[in-house]
């Protein structure tokens, strides 16, 4: 998942770069605050971070030139040997801002590094919430490799909080809640009083707050909204940016005591090891200290609380989707689709307004958006300015690319923020030139019709979906039932131009990731059979693989028929509250699809590659084998044909119901040893379905009572196949592993496959997923696959992501 992903940002970032909206560059010679230059034009700046407008101010220039004069441009020395003179004044001055123990860091992201290392001890516990800002995840992250147990709760859920900590109380020593102020994207609060209050109810708890975006915007001396709303608390610590409002440089970390403040600046690496601020800074720092510590903040807070309630008044005014907190200086439209986003950011920056894209991963990947920051500097004139073009902008963005104000309130409808607003403006229904048919159940279709765009997908005919129906309803455990869709999308003409079927069902979401990491999560799922599982709505089904969409795309407006599909697509996910959609399975190397995917707000991920063996008919096991490379022939005689004297083979069309149990449970051994694919057990009566229907089988592999003194009647593999017209699909398998070793069970269950295919005269053998490695060695082609993936709630994918990182493997 994390390669896919960093490719995903690579191919977002460059796209934005492209359209002149990202990675951008001024071409001024000197700024105002107001306006910057960019490709030759002036551009009102929506962009900076610099809340009180103070990093043009003549006393922060001053002290920073008058520093440079008297010390140089830096004073190349670690802090833990000597520190330039102007540490001590800049310590003393920012330390009255917060009336506590401070240390000042080069940056905050290099200062998380720095205290938590100290300030975490091996017995501690981490709970991140899931929006805390990167740098402290990334350092958080990095105290695993200590011992230190890291979870994540859900966004300001204090439920989830209490519940973690209840979880983990007995045995960290102490619970360090990490947690931002301010959240950068969005702009909304931590509930701070409401955890102070914790604080006192569970002794261990501890607050390790990032507060960036609060300094300077709030509080009677600019130290943050945190310190604002309450005092330092003595299992508190507060990082947060000297950058940002306080225009200076750098970062400061308080602390409730000073003997932790002198331990962090003895031993945190980033403060003993990495270069000291410089000289400017410095100089900078001080002069802006003094600001904060006059009445002047206050002044400043006041104007620039005047310029932000005026700008959320337009915006409420013209009915546009604000999705951030009213009381910040930052400021989030919902947009939805990237591609949305890309076309409004243009628009507004060629209109002369310079605004931030806000896309995945910084927001999940359907949560597009416009961020904007309003500083001191802007006139409301600007805003007035900046309001109007993005009023104007929005209705012809979203006509444009075809969306409407659905996908923004689908997207952000659990932001507690966003209004749902009506606004004739802004109503917008895409026109097709298509009509989509929608069915519920398989037996609503002919059989003509489905087959003709499926009969060849492996078990997705007519015949096969039905069986899948029957199985995967009224059944007892939930995981087991499935709701099923089928789409088709036709022309004005009746042509179909896109077919497909969709199955709802609880998934496991580790199911792609890596075998180690499903079998750290299986443990946990033997106390809660639903951990870190989904609903979710499927391309397919996960009984099936091959081209499960049918898209002709020939027809020129073909995408605008994959639209109106995944329209009705998002509404039945709406309707049934299905957290994650997955399309699947498709080639890799369609760089067009993926386009179109990624536009829509997809990830991609790629899955467990598919076996397919294609072969002619052969007289006898040799003339097989000369169709094998040297080393396929070496591991098939040495595994299989070595051994097959050891089996009694027997295709059984009609097994009892006794049988068929047995089957089960040897498929059961199966699905309790492999984390391949993470899944969960199938039905039973899946199993009955299956062989009752004439085109399935079953290879029974028995051992033979003279081997070894073998005493066990019943078969120890079996293979569950289907009979096509020219095909043979490999389907289930059940295993007793006393015999796998010994005996090299499953390369047997695999020569008897293509041995059978063979017999009935099959072109083609599809052997499935996973068992790369044994199936490449009978011949197979492995033919890569890709899903498509959109996620409503990314918090079970954070624990995974978090559980990847664990230092010692489980065995």
């Amino acid at each position: 998942m994390k390669k896919n992903v960093v490719n995903l940002v690579n191919e977002i970032v460059n796209s934005s770069k492209e359209l002149g909206i990202a990675q951008l560059i001024t071409e001024d010679d000197h700024y105002n605050g107001r306006e910057i230059t960019i490709a030759g034009k002036k551009l009102l700046n929506f962009g900076s971070c610099s809340y009180l407008g103070l990093e043009l101010d003549e006393r922060l220039k001053n002290g920073a030139i008058q520093a440079i004069q008297k010390f140089g441009v830096q004073f190349s020395s670690s802090r833990s040997y000597v520190r330039c003179t102007l540490y001590n004044e800049a310590e003393d001055l920012v330390g009255k801002i917060f009336n506590a123990p401070i240390a000042l860091s080069t940056n905050v992201s290099i200062g998380h590094h720095g205290v938590m290392p100290i300030v975490v001890e091996e017995d501690d516990a981490i709970i991140l919430d899931q929006q805390v800002h990167a740098s402290v995840q990334d350092a958080a992250v990095k105290m695993k490799a200590f011992g230190v147990k890291v979870t994540t709760i859900r966004h300001n859920d204090l439920d989830h909080l209490k519940e973690k900590i209840e979880d983990l109380q007995s045995t960290s020593k102490k619970i360090w809640y990490m947690l931002d102020g301010v959240y950068s994207m969005y702009g909304d609060f931590a509930p701070i009083e409401d955890l102070v209050k914790l604080l006192s109810s569970y002794e261990k708890l501890h607050l390790y707050i990032d507060d960036a975006h609060g300094m300077g915007a709030f509080g009677d001396n600019g130290e943050g909204y945190i310190l604002s709303k309450v005092k330092m608390h003595a299992k508190m610590i507060v990082g947060t940016s000297l950058n940002k409002a306080f225009a200076a440089g750098g970062g400061v970390f308080v602390f409730p005591t000073q003997s932790l403040c002198d331990k962090v600046k003895n031993c945190g690496g980033s403060f003993m090891f990495s270069g000291p601020h410089q000289i400017a800074q410095l100089g900078a720092m001080v002069a802006s200290a003094k600001i904060f510590l006059s009445t002047e903040i206050g002044i400043r807070q006041s104007v620039l609380n005047e310029r932000i309630a005026y700008c959320h008044a337009l915006l409420e005014r013209k009915g546009l989707p604000v999705v951030s907190n009213p009381e910040t200086p930052i400021f989030f439209i919902g947009l939805g689709l990237v591609r949305v986003g890309h076309n409004m950011v243009q628009r507004v920056i060629n209109d002369g307004c310079y605004v931030n894209i806000s896309a995945f991963p910084a927001v999940p990947e359907t949560c597009t958006g416009i961020r904007f920051t309003i500083t001191w500097h802007h006139t409301k004139k600007d805003i007035e300015k900046l309001v109007d073009t993005i009023a104007y902008h929005f209705p012809l963005a979203l006509s444009e690319e075809g969306r409407s104000m659905e996908d923004i309130f689908r997207a952000f409808r659990k932001v507690s923020n966003l209004r749902r607003i009506v606004n004739e403006n802004f109503t917008y229904a895409p026109l097709s030139d298509f009509q989509i048919l929608h069915y519920q159940s398989i037996n609503e279709i002919s059989k003509e019709k489905w087959n003709s765009y499926f009969e060849k997908q492996g078990n997705m005919d007519w015949l096969s979906l039905s069986i899948l129906e029957k199985s995967f309803r009224n059944n007892q455990q939930p995981e087991n039932n499935w709701d099923f869709h089928y789409y088709f999308v036709n022309d004005r003409n009746g042509k179909t131009i896109v077919a497909t079927f969709f199955t709802i069902a609880i998934t496991k979401e580790d199911m792609v990731d890596k075998a180690i990491i499903s079998k750290k999560i299986e443990s946990e799922r033997k106390r809660d059979p639903y951990y870190l599982s989904a609903l979710t709505m499927m391309m397919g089904s996960l009984l099936t693989e091959g081209d499960h969409l049918y898209l002709d795309r020939t027809c020129e407006k073909w995408k605008q028929a994959m639209m109106l599909l995944l329209d009705n697509v998002w509404k039945e996910q709406d309707k049934h509250n299905a957290t994650l959609l997955n399309l699947r399975d498709f080639n890799p190397e369609d760089l067009e699809l993926r386009q179109f995917f990624k536009d829509q707000g997809f990830l991609p991920l790629g899955i467990p590659p598919t076996h397919v063996v294609s072969q002619t008919k052969w007289e006898n096991p040799e003339a097989y084998l000369q169709s094998l490379s040297s080393d396929q022939r070496y591991y098939v005689r040495k595994k299989a044909l070595a051994f097959e004297s050891y089996y009694d083979v027997k295709i059984n069309v009609n097994p009892t119901s006794e049988e068929t149990s047995h089957y089960y449970s040897l498929y059961k051994n199966v699905s309790h040893k492999s984390f391949e694919i993470s899944g969960f057990d199938l039905p039973e009566k899946l199993f009955s379905s299956l062989i009752a229907d004439g085109s399935f089988e079953v290879i029974e592999l028995r051992l033979k009572s003279a081997v070894s003194c073998h005493t066990n009647q019943k078969p120890i593999g079996v293979a569950i196949n289907r009979k096509t017209k020219d095909g043979y699909t490999f389907l289930l398998t059940g295993m007793d592993y006393n015999y796998l070793e010994q005996y090299n069970l499953y390369p047997q269950i695999l020569w008897q496959i293509v041995r059978r295919a063979n017999e009935l005269n099959a072109k083609s053998i599809e052997l499935g997923l996973t068992a790369s490695q044994n199936k490449r060695k009978f011949g197979a082609k492995v033919i890569e696959k890709m899903a498509y993936v959109q996620m409503k709630d990314t918090y079970n994918r954070s624990i995974i992501e978090l559980i990847s990182t664990e230092a010692v493997p489980v065995n």
